[in-house]
């Protein structure tokens, strides 16, 4: 059942159903931010929140060392479909990634 966020100014955004990557216990849902919605986990203590809707998807993007970044994969723009909520993986920027030609 997906509910709606009421307690928030942006109260037409549904819950994502993501869980949070950090604790595994709470939910990724909409809550006000400065510039706009953010979606932070629901369990009190936990601190971790995204700055863009999440997808619920894993990030495969393969890293130098050999191992998958396995980031949760957040909504983009146009352009973007998805990317990377990692802000050091370099799929947060697929547009700039090297295309085999």
């Amino acid at each position: 059942m997906v509910k709606k966020n009421e307690g928030c100014a942006f109260g037409d955004l549904t819950s994502t159903g993501v869980k949070c990557p950090q604790c595994r216990k709470g939910i990724l849902d909409p809550a006000r931010g400065r510039f706009g919605p953010v979606y932070k986990c629901t369990t009190k203590g936990c601190t971790f929140w995204l700055d863009a809707r999440p997808t619920g998807k894993k990030c495969t993007f393969v890293r130098d060392d050999g191992k998958r970044c396995g980031a949760l994969r957040v909504e983009g723009t146009k352009t973007i479909p998805t990317r990377c909520s990692d802000r050091s993986c370099p799929n947060r920027h697929p547009h700039k990634l090297h295309q085999p030609t």
